[in-house]
């Protein structure tokens, strides 16, 4: 029999307004079935908490009525949630806001039966830890994530520039991606599954692995709360919201074993290059750089 050990923490970081939502939902009267939604408002529109709240809400009201209890019905189930959300925000939206209208993140995960299940517009994050091992699973929706499939170096300067840029949200308007694979993954027991806003993107990918390994074995309640706590410690000037959802697999018969490999076919914007990775910097960007070394040395040539 599987159980999930749940916990979430978050920190309103630097900003003067919490625009994360989290939603943590049994299903039915299931141990081993839960639904966990993370939203995150985006900072530069109005009402951005709003549009996270209406996006937690949306998916708490299709758990609770039922439509996730089926498993083969929840990819469609969490399709019509996002697509309800985004008619949602739109219906909730200020037209003389314009450009500035509401506007939100979304993951949605089922876990159940020891397999999850995800859908995800924005740059908030999905992972499993399994056994020291760190795997993001859902798209990164942000120009940064666009630019990184296209080719570029995950740590060139143009895309640590784009981070903050989503190429998807939920505004209202046109989804433009929607990542939400027509197969489940199947866990192990001992697996952690993460869902994290962008604020967790203080810590690198070794940081959240090496800080679950330390304290998966006090609970989901602890790893939630070292996350937040080692965001914090970083004292970032201009620190944005961070929430983080940690569910443990526990118990037995689960359909993975420990030693299966995860697919990690995303790469985060920050995380170093892999062998052969080309360094593609825009022209633009490369000129800029050109113009302030040669200004360097001109400085340094006058009296």
């Amino acid at each position: 029999m599987i159980e999930l050990d749940i916990a979430e923490a978050q920190t309103i970081g630097t900003r003067a307004e919490q625009q994360d939502a989290a939603v943590t939902l049994r299903l039915g009267a299931r141990s081993d079935a839960v639904l966990l939604v993370l939203a995150d408002g985006l900072g530069g529109h109005a009402n951005g908490a709003e549009a996270a709240r209406l996006v937690a809400e949306t998916f708490q009201g299709r758990g609770r009525g039922g439509a996730l209890d089926a498993q083969d019905d929840r990819r469609r189930a969490l399709h019509e949630a996002i697509y309800e959300a985004n008619r949602r925000i739109l219906a909730a939206g200020d037209p003389a806001d314009g450009e500035r209208s509401m506007g939100s993140t979304a993951v949605a995960a089922v876990v159940a039966e020891g397999r999850v299940r995800w859908i995800s517009v924005g740059d908030s994050h999905l992972y499993v830890w399994r056994h020291g091992r760190l795997a993001k699973l859902n798209a990164d929706h942000s120009q940064a994530g666009v630019m990184i499939r296209q080719g570029y170096a995950p740590n060139s300067p143009a895309v640590l520039s784009a981070r903050s840029v989503l190429a998807s949200a939920l505004t209202g308007r046109t989804i433009e991606e929607i990542d939400s694979p027509p197969d489940d993954l199947a866990l192990a027991i001992g697996d952690v599954v993460l869902l994290a806003s962008d604020g967790l993107n203080t810590l690198s990918d070794a940081d959240i692995t090496r800080i679950i390994g330390e304290t998966f074995t006090l609970g989901a309640e602890a790893i939630a709360d070292a996350l937040i706590a080692a965001v914090l410690a970083e004292k970032l000037p201009r620190q944005d919201n961070a929430t983080v959802i940690a569910a443990r697999v526990l118990g037995s018969n689960a359909p993975a074993r420990v030693d299966d490999e995860i697919a990690n076919s995303v790469v985060v914007p920050g995380a170093e290059a892999g062998p052969g990775a080309p360094a593609r910097w825009p022209l633009a960007i490369s000129v800029a750089l050109l113009v302030a070394v040669l200004a360097s040395v001109i400085m340094t040539q006058m009296p």
